[in-house]
């Protein structure tokens, strides 16, 4: 007995269902699309202060419809505290509408069938399945409205205005232009070091063509074959020698001492083919008269004022020979030879000198050998002297020297 009761409630339950599913007003009323506006149109207190034109101009704008009892509604939302309905059947271009809660009611379920089947094969099933005439068509089962989800609009300035993006190209702008000015920075570097480096090889240039002939009487010396190996100093040595005394102190002067090592090479190598060629193929020069001495001498002039002084003492001289290291002067009266070395400098006079007129005394064999200067002598260069027996003197004291020397055994 109750399997039927189960039985007979399930195939009630669907019917039920889908009629309780549907609405109607009980009486004419207002359904609006904006829920505010039905609220104003449906409060009593209000209806006193409105005019029908402002009454017409809200139900205008809450797009109100006029709903009589007839027209069947289904419930899809209660949204706002109000039941939001939509029309069975759907009409096109009527949207959901809001109802007051008071006037929209559920229809009343139908009644179920309780005719019985006929019995026996002359029934019709299609006849017997069909609902009566006078009994209206069940409605569908309610459709299912997914409301579209809204997405929310940025409210924060930065993102409306695309703020990254002008961020983004405002900083790339930057760094191509920050780029682009340290490249040229490094040009204009390039370059200012380019034209200091070549004002300074220029000016050492200058130096070592203004000692043309002194380089070239070093290199000479370092490439004789003939000279003592005490007396031979190497050419590099030479030329560091007056890189370090000549050169580096002009370019300190004129600011540009950090230089140095960038063009140490290339100095070295063009004083080394200057002094070469100069050796190799020397400048005829004219006969130099002895004259006055003054600072400004070269060393063939000096020569030639110690040779005239000579001269007067009574000497029979020869014409100076250049040296690796000043000018030989080869002197002879009453059977003595004497050697006369001269040398001119600003700066006192080194071994090296010294080295250089014993072995002109020595190849040439002579009796007395004798080293004139304009500047004094170190104490290694007087040492070295007093040891090879040859005088050390300065120009002024040639010819009162040379003037008391009668008999050979004076050296």
């Amino acid at each position: 007995m109750r399997v039927w009761a189960c039985a007979c409630l399930l195939l009630y339950l669907p019917a039920s269902a889908s009629a309780a599913g549907l609405y109607s007003a009980p009486h004419p009323t207002l359904a609006c699309e904006d829920d505010a506006a039905l609220r104003t149109l449906s409060d009593h207190t209000q209806m006193a202060t409105q005019s029908p034109a402002q009454r017409q101009t809200l139900i205008r704008q809450g797009n109100c419809h006029a709903v009589t009892p007839d027209i069947r509604w289904e419930k899809i939302a209660n949204r706002n505290g109000l039941p939001l309905m939509r029309r069975v059947p759907p009409e096109p271009g009527l949207p959901p509408l809001y109802f007051m809660t008071d006037d929209i009611a559920p229809l009343p379920a139908p009644p179920a069938s309780t005719q019985p089947h006929a019995a026996g094969h002359d029934a019709d099933p299609v006849a017997a399945a069909a609902p009566p005439a006078d009994q209206p068509a069940a409605p569908d089962a309610p459709a299912v409205i997914v409301q579209p989800m809204e997405t929310p609009q940025p409210t924060d300035l930065f993102f409306m205005t695309r703020g990254f993006q002008k961020l983004g190209s405002l900083v790339l702008t930057l760094m191509l232009a920050g780029g682009a000015g340290w490249v040229l920075i490094l040009i204009l570097r390039a370059g200012r070091i380019m034209i200091q480096r070549r004002r300074a090889v220029r000016i050492c240039m200058e130096l070592a063509e203004r000692h043309r002939p002194m380089l070239a009487r070093w290199y000479m010396q370092a490439r004789t074959t003939t000279t003592m190996p005490r007396s031979r100093t190497p050419w590099n040595t030479q030329v560091e020698r007056f890189m370090r005394t000549t050169t580096i102190p002009a370019l300190e002067s004129q600011g540009l001492g950090p230089l140095w090592p960038a063009i140490r090479k290339r100095v070295h190598a063009s004083i080394t083919a200057m002094a070469a060629g100069a050796a190799t193929n020397p400048p005829d020069r004219p006969a130099i008269t002895p004259g006055t001495y003054h600072k400004g001498m070269n060393q063939a002039e000096y020569a030639a004022f110690c040779s005239h002084w000579i001269e007067k003492a009574g000497w029979e001289t020869r014409p100076p020979v250049a040296t690796g290291l000043g000018s030989d002067i080869h002197c002879s009266r009453n059977g003595l030879k004497m050697l006369v070395h001269c040398w001119i400098d600003h700066k006192p006079v080194h071994d090296d000198v010294i080295w250089q007129g014993i072995r002109g005394k020595v190849d040439g064999r002579t009796d007395i050998g004798i080293i004139v200067s304009n500047a004094p002598y170190t104490q290694e260069a007087l040492a070295l002297g007093k040891k090879h027996r040859v005088f050390l003197l300065h120009h002024e004291e040639v010819f009162r020297f040379v003037s008391g020397i009668e008999v050979p055994d004076v050296a």
